[in-house]
C-alpha cells in the first residue's frame, strides 16, 4: 500500500513540476497548455481550494479573471510584486480554473486562453 501512495505522490509532484515549468517558460499559451489542461484530473480538494481562493479575492476586491490572466501573462516577479501572492500557488489555482472552464464552457475557455 505504501508503494501505491508513494507512486501517487510522485505522480502529483511530477504534474506540479510540469505545470510550473510550462508557466515559467515565456508565459505562452499554446497546445502544450491545452494538452495539460485536458489531462488534468480535478479532485474535491481542488474545488474547495479554488472556492476559498475566490472568496479571498472577493474580500480583497481583486477581479478573479484579471488575476488569472495576469498569472499566465506576467513574469513571476512582476505578478508577485503586483498582487503580493505566491506565484506558484496561483498557477495551480489557475490550472484548476482552466480545467473547470474547459469542461463546462469550452467557448469561454478558448476565448480566455487566446
Amino acid at each position: 500500500m505504501t508503494n501505491i501512495l508513494d507512486f501517487l505522490q510522485y505522480k502529483n509532484e511530477k504534474e506540479e513540476a510540469r505545470i510550473l515549468q510550462l508557466f515559467q517558460k515565456a508565459h505562452s499559451l499554446d497546445e502544450r497548455l491545452d494538452a495539460l489542461i485536458e489531462t488534468k484530473h480535478l479532485h474535491v480538494e481542488d474545488h474547495k481550494l479554488f472556492l476559498a481562493f475566490l472568496a479571498y479575492l472577493e474580500e480583497k476586491q481583486i477581479e478573479p479573471q484579471q488575476l488569472l490572466g495576469d498569472v499566465i501573462s506576467l513574469p513571476k516577479f512582476e505578478f508577485e510584486a503586483r498582487y503580493k501572492m505566491n506565484w506558484g500557488q496561483t498557477v495551480r489555482l489557475a490550472v484548476t480554473f482552466l480545467t473547470i472552464l474547459r469542461t463546462n464552457d469550452p467557448d469561454s475557455y478558448q476565448q480566455f486562453i487566446r
